[in-house]
């Protein structure tokens, strides 16, 4: 280069020579300065998590940061709407004698703790010869079971954790299996409030991350 065959002279104004002074002179292009790297923040409402991924590409300042609208203790022992929990009459009926104090008439909860413990129930089957469209004919079984408990009953609990206790209307469900009879906990108020709260909290937290870095990728999964 011209400037390496000529040399390169500097001049220092007040220079004293009482310390050296070093002097580094570099050729070729500056370093470029790095792009900002992928940030994204995946959201799954139907688990109830948003993640916050950073640096996503660079494998040593990687991180995620994982929220979740977690339920409290109470309403996930009762099973409420959980398809895979079935209650025996008789346990269920002495859960909710330990967790009477849900229950805003403690008389209430007794005579449905005895009915459950003396549970009966009726079952009454039908099977009915119904014919599609194509011509086949199919039997379709239905099985009706009339018990001695309510049709529901009402208990005070936070949903969420961290959240205030409110009512929740629990409704009996019947079904048989080898010819013994299980209830399932039921509560479509319960489930209204849950998708609200839930959409409620994800939507708060995408909207402050928005405004901090507008330019960021939102994935729902």
């Amino acid at each position: 280069m011209e400037e390496k065959n000529k040399g390169l002279n500097i001049n220092i104004e007040h220079y004293t020579g009482e310390k050296p002074i070093e002097v580094v002179y570099r050729l070729g292009d500056a370093a470029q300065a790095q792009q900002p790297l992928a940030t994204k923040a995946p959201e799954n409402r139907e688990k109830m998590t948003i993640q916050l991924t950073v640096n996503e590409d660079d494998y040593c300042n990687k991180n995620t940061f994982t929220g979740t609208v977690e339920v409290s203790e109470t309403f996930e022992k009762f099973g409420i709407n959980d398809g895979e929990k079935g209650w025996i009459p008789a346990k269920l009926g002495q859960f909710l004698r330990l967790n009477r104090g849900l229950f805003e008439d403690k008389e209430k909860c007794m005579v449905l703790v005895s009915n459950l413990k003396n549970f009966n129930a009726k079952a009454k089957a039908e099977i009915e010869k119904q014919r599609d469209p194509s011509g086949s004919v199919a039997d379709v079984y239905r099985c009706q079971v009339e018990s001695n408990l309510p049709k529901s009953f009402t208990v005070n609990m936070a949903i969420f954790k961290g959240t205030a206790k409110q009512p929740i209307e629990i409704e009996f469900d019947h079904y048989l299996t080898n010819g013994e009879v299980f209830l399932q906990l039921v509560s479509p108020g319960a489930n209204e409030v849950m998708e609200s709260y839930r959409d409620k909290c994800i939507d708060e937290v995408l909207d402050k991350i928005k405004d901090i870095a507008p330019d960021i990728a939102i994935l729902e999964v």
